[in-house]
């Protein structure tokens, strides 16, 4: 191989490794919940509790990305969920995470006959990726307020939980930021619903029960 091919080839390489400039162009996500591994054990519950699940409220900052990926040679794509319905999509998200579940849950409004109104509020939800010589961080982070009315004693529960999550990749996909954004959603949802316990048909945290 002559000097002249090498210097080309090595070129080629940086390119595919590296990736083209990023032209600011908007890549949209659908996170989706992680499939239920039967095998694994879940925490006992009150499969009969009706869950209604409110559309969630996007109260962060700038609500029209949740992130971007920054390019070794410079530029960026910006990276969104949902087609911007971050309020809706969270709260398909749950219903999806507590079907799978074997719980009773759906969309719908307050006071529709439903044991408990399930809500919240996004604080934060971030996918950022950093490429560089032959590998690309990316991170997630969530946080969300989270609200469950119950109806039998009109009592509130209020949680505030967040989840982050990292990965590196050789060859950057779009789907490795979706794949991350699903995998920190279960972490979140698995949180929430660990430390929620059912009593008297009304949702309870088991962190401040005594």
């Amino acid at each position: 191989m002559t000097l002249h091919r090498a210097l080309i080839l090595s070129v080629f390489t940086i390119l595919i490794l590296s990736g083209c400039q990023g032209t600011g162009a908007m890549v949209n996500f659908d996170p989706q919940t992680i499939p239920h591994n039967p095998k694994v054990a879940e925490p006992s519950h009150d499969d009969t509790l009706r869950i209604s699940v409110s559309p969630f409220t996007d109260s962060r900052g700038h609500q029209n990305k949740i992130g971007t990926r920054t390019h070794f040679w410079g530029g960026t794509t910006n990276f969104n969920a949902w087609n911007g319905q971050i309020g809706e999509g969270m709260a398909n998200l749950a219903v999806d995470y507590l079907t799978q579940r074997k719980w009773q849950a759906a969309l719908g409004a307050e006071g529709n006959l439903s044991d408990v109104t399930l809500s919240g509020k996004v604080l934060t939800l971030e996918g950022h990726a950093k490429s560089g010589f032959g590998f690309t961080d990316i991170e997630v982070s969530m946080k969300v307020h989270f609200e469950a009315k119950n109806t039998s004693d009109g009592s509130t529960v209020r949680t505030i939980l967040g989840a982050n999550g990292t990965d590196t990749v050789f060859f950057f996909s779009p789907k490795d930021m979706q794949q991350l954004t699903n995998e920190t959603a279960k972490e979140l949802f698995d949180q929430l619903f660990g430390d929620l316990t059912v009593k008297d048909r009304a949702f309870h945290l088991r962190s401040t029960m005594q």
